[in-house]
């Protein structure tokens, strides 16, 4: 079963449009930071905890190389905000603070939120462009 529903994930990555993987990439580092969350306490836990911050930070890193740099400023700031994330994940790891974690997953949360709603109002929009197309090629024919 578990190979059943890994070639479903895959299947389903590699249909992806982009703003999907975006917020599959966003889905990913936010369930990992939770995960973390739960093992600051118990010091054998450590490498539980370590493992799932190293995910997150893949899935931020992922991020990051989604980004093109060459379109604008917006760009550019979240490339240095997804660098201040990575770093944090680090360090709250290393000083082992779960509340570095917490400030990380807030900003996770709230930009996969903008980007969950900037993806609705591109489709919005691109449904309105083409149903005004098909208007305007119905009155040639």
């Amino acid at each position: 079963m578990h190979d059943g529903y890994a070639k479903y994930q895959s299947a389903n990555v590699e249909t992806a449009d982009q703003g999907k993987l975006i917020l599959i990439a966003y889905d990913v580092a936010i369930k990992h930071c939770k995960l973390a969350m739960g093992k600051f306490d118990e010091r054998k836990l450590i490498e539980e905890r370590t493992r799932h911050l190293c995910k997150a930070q893949d899935a931020v890193t992922e991020l990051m190389s989604s980004l093109r740099l060459d379109v604008g400023e917006i760009a550019r700031n979240l490339y240095r905000l997804y660098d201040y994330m990575i770093r944090r994940l680090i360090e709250a790891n290393i000083k082992s603070d779960p509340r570095i974690v917490r400030e990380i997953l807030g900003y996770l949360e709230e930009l996969r939120d903008a980007w969950a709603q900037a993806i609705i109002n591109v489709r919005k929009e691109n449904a309105a462009t083409a149903e005004v197309a098909m208007q305007n090629f119905a009155l040639t024919c």
